[in-house]
């Protein structure tokens, strides 16, 4: 066999998860610490380091994996954790000294390229019959724009507690799921592939009750962005290997990408600063105008995920099942409901 057993895929994401938990409660006693803002949606002084938690742990339970279930991690796994590391850290260097926006983002730029010449866009599945080659500079560019609007756009919504860690672990151990029911290669390919996902997975649902319900800890830019380049990252790598197609990222993420592009649109046809921080998101004027329950929400934007989710893997099944590729037009239809949600609530909300 060359996937780890379901016993050790279940011991990973518990090891990883308990790790978290332990861990923090370090973040928790010790580090930085988010002051209420007019931005903010929290009321009172909270640590915010709970992503260096995370990282942590995926780490420790990762090790594990190798030292005791021998696992191998070939370079496909150590560049995607690799990947992720760098950009949790410039999170938590940020998290401390409050970088300047376009500082991050020229960083963020520069790492998700280097990313992105390993693992860059090779082919756009548009329809039955319809395959489009891109070439090697184009995929790149693609790539890299895939990882910085994903980056960001998980980041941006790390607003409300739970929202965007719960994500975070749903789209990663969705992934591994995908691992254990596509992966047809040998474990030197994708046995370490499918360790960081059930590592990091873990390590944020191990996170989360801290987040919501107990509103002890954030994750921070370390977290959000570590798990950030995860979600998108891995999507490249699950291409790469012929695990899903690079529209896999875009269901999972669809609701928080309508929200992010769409949000900047607006701000932009008002001539409002893009760089500055801002409540106008519509996950924010939500918890101000219609409900500030932040579980809730947070249900809400998981569902909405997994739903996204489940469309485009009933689409792949049907593709293999008849032949009939129909991932983009179905992730298209998505994205235009998920478009007609947002005008209407906002309208709602507005009025």
């Amino acid at each position: 066999m060359w996937l780890l057993s379901p016993l050790a895929c279940l011991s990973i994401v518990a090891i990883a998860a308990g790790l978290a938990a332990l861990l923090a409660q370090l973040a928790i006693r010790g580090g930085p610490v988010d002051i209420p803002r007019d931005r903010g949606a929290h009321k009172s002084p909270t640590p915010t380091s709970g992503g260096l938690a995370v990282m942590a742990a995926s780490g420790l339970a990762i090790a594990f994996g190798v030292l005791e279930l021998h696992a191998h991690v070939p370079q496909t796994g150590l560049w995607l954790f690799g990947f992720a590391a760098l950009a949790g850290l410039s999170g938590a260097i940020d998290d401390v000294l409050d970088l300047p926006a376009k500082a991050r983002l020229l960083f963020q730029i520069i790492l998700c390229a280097g990313f992105a010449s390993l693992y860059p866009v090779h082919e756009l599945i548009l329809a039955p019959g319809l395959t489009l080659a891109v070439p090697f500079p184009l995929g790149v560019l693609a790539a890299t724009a895939w990882l910085v609007l994903g980056l960001n756009a998980i980041n941006f919504m790390d607003g409300s507690n739970g929202l965007a860690i719960g994500t975070q672990a749903v789209c990663l151990l969705i992934y591994a799921g995908f691992v254990l029911a596509f992966g047809s290669q040998p474990v030197s390919m994708l046995g370490g592939v499918l360790l960081v996902f059930l590592a990091t997975g873990g390590a944020f649902a191990g996170l989360l009750p801290f987040n919501l319900p107990l509103n002890r800890v954030f994750q921070g830019d370390a977290g959000s962005l570590f798990g950030g380049a995860l979600v998108t990252g891995g999507a490249l790598v699950l291409s790469r290997h012929e695990i899903a197609s690079i529209w896999l990222g875009g269901f999972l993420l669809a609701p928080l990408l309508v929200d992010v592009l769409l949000t900047l649109v607006w701000r932009a046809q008002r001539k409002r600063n893009l760089f500055e921080a801002h409540k106008d998101h519509l996950y924010q004027q939500w918890l101000i105008h219609r409900d500030p329950d932040h579980g809730r929400l947070a249900l809400k934007i998981w569902g909405l995920c997994a739903l996204s989710c489940a469309i485009g893997t009933g689409a792949r099944l049907i593709g293999i099942t008849t032949g009939v590729e129909l991932r983009f037009a179905a992730l298209c239809l998505v994205v235009a409901a998920l478009c007609y949600g947002w005008f209407r609530i906002r309208k709602t909300l507005t009025a």
